[in-house]
């Protein structure tokens, strides 16, 4: 069957093409749906305020005749700080509006900076800034649009229509289907990348038979055993003031993770370890038991000859590579959509000096987060591919750290910490060489950089 047509106010920009959670599109667009690549599919949120279309034909006859405004432009000015457009000024509300107007921010040398103007009567009441953009090195011109002219009265038709909000994290890549009856069958929609408040959808071409609607997110076919997805999204990385155990080198800012990855759901084990490197190094012995004793130099060869192994085998392609998680996506995954201090109740999910005896412990015995992640917090520490360093200031997007460093970034906390530092936000660091049998790794298949 045919696709339908998506009016949208956020998603992607050609659902009929592959999508880039890289650059979600806040455009209106109005365009024919399309198919991704198949894969499997698990369900995200969605909204449906109305699930059956109505159509209402009302003849409306002005008997007031010809209508007279006095019509002039609100205007308004930009301020740029940081190159971001941080606040906007009305200077002047104009007057004869019947809708909100359009409001459009042009040069300044930057970019992606969104307004929305708020009526006030038939006045401008307010400009809003809705996004702050980038890259700006002067004010840029700010144009509210000119009050609509005044029109005789025309018969017109009123259209009830499906109108949907799907909800997730942002950058997820969703598929939108309908069906006529809640068991299916299903028919693919449209295709919408997420933004940071969802993606609103209307179906315009419904017609008069009731529809069902469901979204689902994309998971690529093709992981590594013991792999699990991580889609794109965004993220608040660090910790607020006042998260009991702080401490002074976590300040909160968002983070975009662009891309997916695959992530191992355990620390790398003894097992493993040694049928790549053929040596275990670990002070705790067991085939279960993550691997300890091992420098993060040790960790990157492993990457390096799993990787090797694994393109010679055919089982992964030339684009991808097994190797250390960067330390925003170690936390973007430990996190697992969570935002507190640990995604669950800390003896539930990790093994530290509460409960583990002074030891390590077998991999994925305790709780996994909502994404099948074991073990984020405690057992071992693990090793982030990035050298440690303060955060940067603002929206970061895919950031890896400083381009060099005395210490290489560990996370997770171990067998032998205590509360503070078994926290999804906690960041600790060693030099690149140093070994102990509280510390491991995890690694994840990505695409080359």
């Amino acid at each position: 069957m045919p696709a339908g047509r998506a009016f949208r106010e956020a998603g992607a920009a050609d659902p009929g093409k592959p999508l880039d959670p890289a650059v979600p599109c806040r455009r209106t667009v109005l365009a024919e749906a399309g198919l991704t690549p198949p894969g499997v599919w698990g369900r995200i949120g969605l909204e449906v305020k109305t699930v059956q279309q109505i159509f209402v034909a009302v003849a409306v006859l002005w008997s007031f005749g010809f209508m007279a405004f006095a019509q002039q432009q609100a205007t308004a000015l930009a301020t740029v700080a940081a190159g971001k457009v941080i606040s906007l000024t009305l200077t002047s509300g104009g007057s004869g509006y019947v809708v909100e107007p359009g409001v459009s921010i042009t040069g300044g040398g930057g970019q992606g900076a969104m307004a929305r103007a708020v009526l006030d009567g038939d006045r401008v009441g307010a400009v809003v800034l809705v996004e702050g953009g980038s890259g700006y090195l002067m004010a840029p011109e700010v144009v509210v649009d000119r009050p609509e002219d005044a029109l005789d009265g025309l018969p017109m038709d009123v259209v009830l229509v499906p109108k949907l909000t799907v909800r997730g994290p942002r950058g997820t890549a969703v598929r939108v289907e309908w069906a006529t009856g809640l068991t299916g069958p299903w028919t693919a929609w449209t295709n919408v990348v997420l933004g940071s408040e969802g993606s609103v959808l209307v179906d315009m071409e419904a017609g008069s038979e009731a529809r069902f609607y469901r979204s689902l997110k994309r998971v690529p076919k093709g992981g590594p055993d013991g792999f699990v997805w991580v889609a794109a999204g965004a993220f608040q990385m660090g910790s607020p003031v006042g998260e009991d155990g702080r401490f002074f080198d976590e300040t909160l800012h968002e983070v975009v993770v662009s891309r997916g990855f695959w992530m191992s759901d355990h620390e790398v084990t003894q097992e493993e370890y040694e049928g790549v490197m053929g040596t275990n190094p670990s002070f705790f012995k067991g085939a279960t038991l993550p691997v300890e004793r091992v420098s993060w130099e040790d960790a990157v060869e492993y990457c390096r000859r799993l990787t090797d192994r694994e393109r010679a085998a055919g089982r992964v392609g030339l684009q991808q590579a097994f190797r250390l998680p960067t330390e925003a996506e170690w936390e973007y995954a430990a996190r697992g959509g969570t935002t507190g201090p640990r995604h669950g109740e800390l003896g539930a999910i990790a093994w530290w000096s509460g409960n583990s005896g002074s030891q390590t412990r077998p991999v994925r015995q305790k709780e996994a987060n909502a994404w099948g992640l074991h073990d984020m917090l405690g057992n071992v520490w693990e090793w982030c591919l990035d050298w440690y360093g303060s955060y940067p200031a603002g929206v970061v997007q895919d950031p890896m750290g400083p381009a060099s460093g005395p210490t290489r970034v560990l996370r997770g906390g171990c067998w032998g910490c205590g509360a503070p530092y078994a926290r999804a936000a906690f960041r600790n660091g060693s030099a690149p060489t140093y070994r102990s049998s509280n510390l491991g790794f995890r690694v994840i298949l990505a695409g080359v950089r």
